[in-house]
């Protein structure tokens, strides 16, 4: 099935400041806790870079599993876009705990202080929050510790696209099916032309906030999911999840981004269905087009997205590309 549509009214988010060379860009940790070593290792490519780099000086605490006791994170966040100096927020990493501060953030201060905020991961609970609650653009990218801050630092092509995206406010930005050659092409699963406001992130992130305020709008939107470390039986639970609440009827599209399999010593019974199965049970049927094993995700090679702009699918010239720019001058 073919289905060919336009969006012809935009959701109006606010749009950060590009990012420029001798800008402030806050470090913080809103989620897990920071390996020093990997932190210090993005701090100095990032000034090499031109950049000015700050954090506090409890960047590196931990309590648990987080880093830190929820007000802690959550106060250090508002600091940091409260502050007419800081330009840019790069959460160190993901892991859990940012569903546990979303009730302590001041989401009109944020909406009034726009700022380029990244992440990937955990970070999908502030994405979403921010863009339904704070009306601001955000960007699904690598995060400090695994990419800036890995010894190799980040893979090329994921690097050329994550400066691309945070420092040019031009409208150019497109990503070919065939970026990382054929043996990792993106998929086509349903064909069609389609544009709509992108959304999403990590697939378990968007449904641990679904019945709250903060739950994911797909209301004429590009829906990207992606995860990692998760196995068929429990991507099918969480899409049947978002079908249940009614959140794929009225989207425009569907990109899957990278999917890993859980490690485990008991593999999957041989009747068991394959995650590519299980995601083409719940769209192969749509009326909208739906690619798969789109390049952005957990994993080295992951492309930079922008949540919250109006960007489009095309089966037929095989490319995902940006209809705006999500940055202004």
């Amino acid at each position: 099935m073919i289905f060919s549509c336009s969006l012809e009214s935009k959701l109006e988010l606010v749009k950060p400041a590009r990012l420029e060379v001798g800008d402030t860009i806050a470090f913080c940790a809103p989620s897990g806790f920071l390996d020093s070593s990997r932190m210090s290792l993005a701090k100095k490519r990032l000034i090499e870079k031109g950049f000015h780099i700050v954090y506090d000086d409890s960047l590196f605490r931990n309590w648990g599993y987080l880093a830190g006791k929820d007000n802690i994170r959550a106060n250090e966040l508002m600091r940091y876009f409260e502050d007419k100096s800081i330009k840019a927020i790069f959460p160190g990493t993901g892991g859990y705990g940012a569903t546990r501060i979303l009730s302590l953030l001041e989401y009109n201060i944020i909406n009034n202080n726009p700022k380029i905020f990244i992440g990937f991961s955990d970070i999908t609970a502030l994405h979403v929050a921010f863009n339904g609650l704070s009306k601001l653009v955000t960007f699904h990218t690598p995060n400090p510790m695994y990419g800036l801050g890995s010894d190799k630092g980040l893979e090329p092509i994921s690097e050329l696209y994550f400066w691309s995206l945070l420092m040019n406010s031009e409208d150019e930005y497109e990503i070919p099916f065939d970026i990382y050659g054929d043996s990792l092409k993106v998929k086509t699963l349903v064909e069609g032309v389609s544009s709509g406001i992108l959304v999403g992130g990590n697939l378990s992130l968007i449904c641990s906030a679904m019945g709250s305020k903060y739950e994911i709008s797909t209301d004429n939107s590009i829906l990207f999911i992606e995860d990692v470390g998760e196995s068929p039986y429990r991507v099918d639970r969480y899409l049947q999840e978002l079908k249940l609440a009614g959140k794929f009827k009225s989207v425009r599209g569907v990109v899957i981004g990278r999917f890993s399999r859980r490690s485990s010593e008991v593999p999957d019974k041989p009747t068991d269905f394959t995650m590519e199965e299980v995601f083409k049970q719940y769209f192969s049927k749509s009326e909208f087009p739906v690619i798969y094993n789109f390049p952005s995700g957990h994993g080295a090679k992951n492309i930079s997205l922008p949540l919250g702009i109006l960007v489009e699918i095309n089966t037929d010239t095989q490319v995902f590309r940006l209809l705006e720019s999500a940055v202004i001058n």
